[in-house]
């Protein structure tokens, strides 16, 4: 578990999209709890849901031009089977070639955060693989998503 306080990481309504997630059984280990490489799945599940949310249609996977490069991850509390859980997230910061994602694994009953996880992306030429500037198509949908008041 990470030692940091909870106050240490973005407010809750810092976060633009919201979405729910349900455990399985299989979900959770033999103590109990969730094992931590579910996090990771829950979190994609998040990234997914905002891609959607912020270019308003369902995503052509044969057709993205992000892909991860880092991932950090601080366990908060343990994760039980049976919480109410939502992921929270959003894109901290967006630069030439990559942008930040910050998502939250939050319980809605208590507004405890159980886990929070920081991406970073890159943006990539689907023809060479190698690293490119953000397209305006996403750069807008981000900005979109993160700052609806800048937005016609």
């Amino acid at each position: 578990m990470s030692d940091k306080h909870p106050n240490d990481f973005t407010p809750r309504e810092r976060f633009h999209c919201a979405t729910p997630v349900q455990l399985r059984f299989n979900d959770v280990d033999a103590l109990g709890h969730v094992n931590n490489s579910i996090y990771f799945q829950l979190f994609d599940l998040g990234k997914t849901h905002y891609f959607e949310l912020a270019h308003g249609k369902a995503i052509d996977w044969n057709e993205v031009n992000v892909m991860a490069v880092n991932v950090n991850c601080d366990f908060l509390e343990q994760t039980r089977h049976g919480e109410p859980l939502q992921v929270l997230t959003r894109v901290a910061s967006i630069g030439n070639k990559s942008f930040v994602m910050e998502q939250v694994l939050v319980n809605t009953a208590t507004g405890h955060y159980k886990s929070v996880c920081r991406t970073v992306m890159v943006h990539i030429d689907l023809a060479t693989g190698a690293p490119s500037r953000v397209s305006d198509d996403w750069r807008d949908a981000i900005t979109a998503m993160e700052h609806p008041d800048r937005c016609g």
